[in-house]
């Protein structure tokens, strides 16, 4: 059925719970995984950091890291469940986007992601990844709530 799987992360419990599910999922059906964990160094920045001229690169190495780390936990359960899987971290203040070029990047044929299902006015202000990827997209996409 799906051959390759993207399956993105932000580290959260629920994106690592997704990441599980995308796993079996894979090793039931015979696919390969690539794990995806974009980091959004624009967003975190403090207006004070960016306008007073501060030194963020501490900040912004510690968000590139816990990318790195957020792929290598993919990586490892991947590894234990026999599961093919390549792993990438981005750079991008827009997660759908990257998430979208990397399928087509690595030749994904679905999606399968997480959905923190914000509400409100955090949807408002953050809009959803998953939303913005389901109506973006042209592959299928699995959201694991």
């Amino acid at each position: 059925m799906f051959k390759k799987m993207l399956v993105p992360t932000d580290g959260s419990d629920l994106s690592n719970r997704a990441a599980r599910a995308a796993i079996e999922f894979a090793k039931d059906n015979g696919s390969a995984i690539v794990g995806l964990s974009v980091a959004e160094i624009s967003r975190y920045f403090p207006i004070s950091l960016i306008s007073g001229g501060g030194d963020f690169t501490l900040l912004a190495d510690s968000i590139r890291q816990q990318a790195r780390d957020n792929v290598e936990i993919i990586k490892n359960l991947a590894e234990k469940a026999g599961v093919p899987c390549e792993v990438h971290t981005t750079e991008s203040g827009n997660p759908s986007d990257e998430i979208l070029t990397a399928a087509q990047t690595y030749g994904c044929d679905s999606i399968f992601m997480a959905s923190h299902g914000r509400t409100g006015l955090d949807k408002l202000l953050l809009g959803s990844q998953a939303q913005k990827v389901l109506v973006y997209s042209k592959i299928p996409v699995i959201v694991f709530r």
